[in-house]
């Protein structure tokens, strides 16, 4: 535990230039969504494993884990209406970082009706659990910790929305995924790219057969890992480099679409002379036969961690390609046609939003738990094909 020293104010210029870059276009969507209120497009991709819990009052929300990414969490839940929850306590190794989210978070009333008062400030999350009464918890804590913060809130009969990667292995996702079913829990994944104007078309356009079959699909995405933040880089915190970092993103968003799970994963890495996987090359079989190449970047040119990223998909009767928030759809002769942005589903949730409303029985789950243990599985066959330890032929300058 002494090793999490997150969020220091350093960590929040990080988050602010990662936000702009990495996140701009949630960002982007995000505030149409304040402004439009409006929501539609998400029928179509709910999950029959998805869960509506329903409670009777505000839900009363704690978060384990006050570092840069928390503010993203607090900024989401802020669109939500007054009365559906409110944030009654934080909790970080550091207890300075939890002050800081208090006065951040008591900027929202719609979230803090009655502010976060200094005794709800934790630097143990047992403490916090013992002590707040809560509902619920959102937990961003770096990887390896995730499995040991979840399964003590699920104990307690909580509802938790944790950040991705779900787990470090895939025995501890299942266990977290068990241990929720059982309990009629709500466990949410943090995986943004489930309300994505962009993917939640193509998603939905795969799923209606207009394209046939799904084939074949190219995934890429490019980062600088170094530039994302320091505990990214220590395998004790991290339990695995880009692939767990931002590549996680990419893995459920190929499995998602596809609705495949892994079956078989061929994988080549290096380190680049640091202690995590920086290159990520993965020959994949899923599910229906469908095959996937990935390719993944962490030693990406830049002085930020911006996401570049790109999909393509070839079905039986046509093909999909995503690029820069554009859409391009094939036909069998080879015709294309970009999808103009009108055509788009208008969303106004997101992970927190969907996670807190699917607690009050108002929305269906549309990241569970299983998303989650599909990537932790795709994630384990990668590193188990490689095997230990990972390679470092190749060194930056």
């Amino acid at each position: 535990m002494l090793l999490v020293r997150v969020a220091t104010l350093l960590d929040m210029v990080d988050y602010i230039v990662f936000s702009l870059y990495s996140y701009g276009y949630f960002l982007f969507v995000g505030s149409i969504m304040v402004f439009c209120g409006v929501s539609e497009g998400l029928n179509n991709v709910f999950n029959a494993d998805s869960c509506v819990v329903g409670v009777a009052s505000m839900l009363r929300l704690g978060l384990v884990g006050c570092g840069s990414i928390s503010y993203e969490h607090v900024r989401r839940l802020s669109i939500l209406d007054e009365g559906e929850v409110c944030i009654a306590a934080l909790c970080d190794i550091v207890l300075e970082n939890a002050e800081r989210l208090r006065v951040y978070a008591n900027r929202f009333r719609n979230l803090t009706p009655d502010p976060i008062p200094r005794e709800n400030l934790f630097s143990d999350y047992r403490g916090m659990l013992d002590s707040v009464d809560l509902d619920a918890v959102i937990v961003c804590t770096p990887h390896t910790l995730h499995y040991e913060h979840v399964m003590e809130a699920l104990r307690r009969g909580l509802h938790v929305l944790v950040e991705k990667p779900m787990a470090v292995s895939l025995r501890e996702a299942e266990e977290m995924a068990s241990e929720a079913s059982r309990r009629n829990l709500v466990l949410a994944i943090g995986y943004q790219r489930h309300f994505d104007p962009v993917y939640t078309y193509v998603r939905n356009l795969v799923l209606s057969g207009d394209l046939g079959d799904p084939h074949f699909v190219v995934a890429t995405l490019y980062q600088n890992l170094i530039a994302a933040g320091r505990w990214y880089l220590d395998p004790k915190l991290s339990g695995g480099g880009q692939l767990k970092a931002s590549g996680t993103h990419l893995v459920d968003l190929v499995l998602w679409i596809t609705e495949g799970e892994p079956v078989r994963v061929k994988a080549l890495m290096d380190r680049c002379g640091t202690d995590v996987d920086l290159y990520i090359a993965i020959a994949a079989e899923l599910s229906g036969g469908v095959l996937a190449s990935i390719a993944i970047s962490g030693a990406a040119p830049g002085r930020t961690a911006a996401v570049d990223e790109e999909f393509r998909l070839w079905c039986s009767k046509g093909a999909v390609h995503v690029y820069g928030g554009r859409i391009y759809v094939q036909n069998r002769d080879g015709d294309t046609t970009m999808v103009d942005r009108g055509r788009l589903p208008r969303i106004t949730s997101n992970p927190d939003v969907n996670f807190v409303r699917a607690i009050l029985g108002k929305e269906e789950c549309l990241v569970p738990a299983r998303y989650g243990v599909w990537a932790t599985k795709f994630e384990d066959m990668a590193y188990a094909d490689v095997g230990k330890p990972i390679p470092s032929r190749l060194k930056l300058e």
